[in-house]
């Protein structure tokens, strides 16, 4: 599936290493969920429906309980990012409207190449679309090095890409505007949430972004060209042959 439709998360991670995002491509690892992601995907099924939490606590029982049945601390702090959820009026109007429908799976042509999106929650009448991010502090501050300022996680992840994405491929199925909404619970000890309303110029700029660069990453898929290595990475640093001596300075990584 990966080889026939683009994802906003398969293109992030073209731009973040080439060669990295290749190798993945071509050799899929064996999924091994990071302690993050499951806590996520904990709150995420909840809120999805009984059905899909049921069957997401019977593929990882052991992650959140103990042989016991008593629950481990990750189910705990689960269970209070989606208490936070369930007690907000706003998060409950617009994510739970009976307009809403979840978990919605879309496809579509962006820059002559086929996308793939999941939506959390959207609601085609009322024009606009829900995405619940769980994260570890909500105002965790992260240095951009391209900016060489200090962003928000919404920056550092660069999820104004992915809901422009999402936005644009709304748009071209129904014909009408949306709008994004991101409710961001985080993981502190006091489960603080937020509610973003993601900029429509933000979107706009990472869709000109995306139809900037989705030649070459095209290209290096189809193996046109050869990848670049950013040699920052896990998979870099894996592989990599010294083939040439370097000064102290460039040691120092920007």
């Amino acid at each position: 599936m990966d080889w026939k439709y683009m994802s906003a998360t398969m293109f992030k991670n073209f731009i973040k290493c080439e060669s990295a995002a290749l190798d993945q491509l071509k050799h899929p690892p064996e999924q091994v969920d990071s302690k993050a992601l499951l806590i996520g995907n904990y709150v995420h099924s909840y809120m999805e429906s009984n059905k899909a939490y049921q069957e997401f606590i019977d593929d990882h029982h052991a992650f959140f309980f103990t042989q016991k049945g008593s629950k481990r601390a990750d189910a705990t702090l689960g269970d209070k990012m989606i208490k936070k959820l369930e007690q907000d009026a706003l998060f409950q109007y617009f994510y739970n409207s009976d307009n809403c429908e979840k978990e919605v799976i879309l496809t579509g042509n962006l820059f002559d190449t086929q996308w793939k999106a999941r939506i959390d929650s959207l609601n085609i009448e009322k024009g606009y679309f829900c995405d619940i991010k769980t994260t570890r502090e909500l105002h965790k501050r992260y240095w951009s090095v391209q900016k060489r300022t200090w962003v928000s996680f919404i920056e550092e992840y660069n999820y104004a890409l992915q809901m422009g994405v999402y936005k644009r491929l709304l748009q071209h199925k129904y014909h009408k505007p949306f709008n994004c909404y991101i409710f961001a619970v985080d993981k502190t000890q006091d489960t603080e949430l937020e509610a973003i309303q993601m900029p429509n110029e933000d979107m706009e700029e990472q869709m000109e972004f995306i139809e900037t660069h989705i030649e070459r990453v095209k290209q290096v898929i189809a193996g046109d060209i050869e990848p670049v290595r950013c040699e920052r990475c896990a998979y870099c640093k894996s592989t990599r042959k010294l083939n040439r001596f370097i000064t102290p300075a460039e040691l120092i990584l920007e």
